[in-house]
């Protein structure tokens, strides 16, 4: 009998589109402060097809990033294809826009489009009618963790549920000005604020398939752990996941890691490459998607493995495994 927990789900398309409406490895540019606000009508037109009428930027967001990961499929979509998002702080700058209307000083009227757009699973309900998709659609947030509980939910519900494919995003949008932004999200000076959408199709099948989702876990820490026993338990968790194989090992450090906290995982992982995704996308709490999607930029001629890792503002750790491969056709 199959282990149904232990069932591999596989990885067939990535997509991640950054902050300056970047989505393929020539168009990344290092992010050095924040970046300008992004105008994503004309790129909506581009990657949809059309305009999104009325649709909001977090929307725009979530819409095109999908949309490019289906495109880059190689093989076609099924209509019961469950979608989940995580966000952070999904509809940030609609729902600001609806309390500046019905709070004083404002007219006390709301804009019909700023009341359906704040509604935080909108931008999975546009994800899902555009890739005519039928099946479970949820919106989950969990800070700085929410794209790795989508994805961990998505690899649960693969392995136990009835249907094969998931289509897992991680989706959030930056607001002004960073004073205002730096209430909903802390970051240090030196940390760009960005946004983006990052997103990965799954399935249970292996053919044609570019990677595989290794692990998706959360570590249990004691809050009085040392350095060194941090990195110790997140090092061990990569070995066991994959991480220990003789294949080059990437690793890319979440917005919550320190330099301290780099090197001294680092010094357990010594063969890692560590990567900073951050600088392409800036800091915001589903990050994490941009940075794994983008490591499907292009092709890859050998099998590799990626691990991610992050730590929340409540000092727990998760780390997300997935492993590249040549597709061979």
């Amino acid at each position: 009998m199959t282990d149904l927990a232990r069932q591999p789900v596989y990885i067939h398309a990535a997509a991640a589109l950054g902050p300056r409406g970047d989505y393929a490895a020539p168009q990344r540019t290092p992010v050095r402060t924040d970046p300008a606000p992004l105008e994503l009508k004309e790129l909506t037109r581009s990657v949809v097809g059309q305009a999104l009428r009325q649709a909001s930027h977090f929307v725009e967001l979530a819409v095109i990033g999908a949309q490019l990961c289906l495109q880059r499929l190689g093989l076609p979509t099924h209509a019961i294809t469950a979608v989940y998002l995580g966000t952070g702080l999904a509809e940030v700058n609609k729902t600001t826009a609806l309390f500046d209307q019905v709070m004083p000083p404002g007219p006390g009227l709301a804009s019909p489009f700023d009341f359906i757009n704040s509604a935080n699973n909108m931008a999975a309900f546009y994800v899902a009618k555009r890739a005519q998709f039928s099946a479970r659609n949820l919106t989950i947030t969990e800070e700085e963790f929410s794209f790795e509980w989508a994805l961990r939910l998505a690899q649960q519900d693969l392995r136990y549920a009835d249907f094969d494919q998931a289509l897992v995003g991680g989706v959030d949008e930056n607001s002004r000005p960073r004073a205002d932004h730096l209430r909903r999200i802390h970051l240090r000076p030196d940390q760009p604020m960005g946004e983006g959408s990052g997103w990965l199709y799954l399935t249970k099948y292996p053919t044609d398939a570019v990677g595989e989702l290794l692990c998706v876990e959360q570590i249990a820490l004691p809050p009085t752990m040392s350095l060194e026993t941090w990195a110790t338990s997140v090092a061990t968790c990569v070995k066991q996941n994959g991480g220990d194989a003789q294949e080059p090992l990437h690793l890319l450090p979440g917005f919550r890691l320190s330099l301290g906290d780099i090197s001294a995982l680092h010094s357990k992982l010594p063969q890692a490459e560590v990567f900073n995704y951050l600088e392409y996308c800036g800091c915001y709490h589903t990050a994490s998607a941009f940075g794994i999607a983008m490591m499907f930029d292009e092709p890859v001629a050998a099998a590799s493995r990626v691990f991610h890792v992050n730590r929340d503002a409540a000092g727990r750790t998760m780390v997300v495994g997935v492993r590249r491969v040549p597709v061979i056709k």
